[in-house]
């Protein structure tokens, strides 16, 4: 059973994702026991610039920003969007005061599962095509890497495409419900 391709690939990604549930339900615990609610407020604002920073990769695909590795872009990406995603859960806490937040974070959990399953596709493509050459008895030569390297990008693409229709959008979403949620903090602020 341990041995299986689904435990094998599959549990790793799902420990990390509850992982991340329970480290923000144990923080904002914390924070309440040491009377530091307060705190969760402003780990909303620092999520939020983590989460911001990790549309770097996003950023370095599409050309915007020329240099860097793509793959320390990658890096970034899932690990400025598991700390950005714990400290909005943390932020969140447990309170149900009002919907437009609760909204958002189930969307942002949705959106950081989808995350998770892209990091999944993209392992699985990687070995995949290492068990092909491997299969094919291709050993990399300079030029054979550059070949290879262009395979690789192009089956990446074809096999993430299909994620990425589920993914981009509720982005989308989850970016126009934070937006809504900052603006309406900013409207019903108490300003005195």
């Amino acid at each position: 059973m341990w041995k299986s391709l689904l435990v094998q690939r599959t549990l790793p990604l799902t420990i990390s994702y509850l992982l991340l549930i329970i480290a923000g339900i144990a923080l904002d615990y914390l924070l309440h026991t040491a009377h530091l609610v307060w705190v969760g407020r402003y780990l909303g604002i620092i999520g939020t610039i983590f989460l911001a920073s990790s549309f770097g990769y996003s950023a370095r695909k599409k050309k915007v920003i020329k240099n860097g590795a793509l793959k320390l872009f990658l890096k970034l990406h899932c690990n400025f969007g598991w700390i950005g995603t714990l400290m909005i859960i943390v932020h969140s806490g447990i309170h149900f005061n009002a919907i437009l937040p609760w909204l958002a974070t189930a969307l942002m959990m949705v959106v950081t599962a989808s995350g998770h399953v892209g990091q999944y596709l993209l392992k699985t493509v990687k070995e995949e095509v290492k068990a092909k050459l491997k299969q094919l008895g291709i050993n990399t030569s300079v030029e054979e890497e550059m070949e290879q390297q262009h395979y690789w990008d192009s089956l990446t693409i074809k096999t993430l495409e299909h994620w990425r229709t589920v993914h981009m959008p509720m982005v989308s979403i989850l970016l126009a419900l934070t937006m809504v949620h900052i603006l309406s903090i900013f409207f019903f602020w108490n300003w005195k």
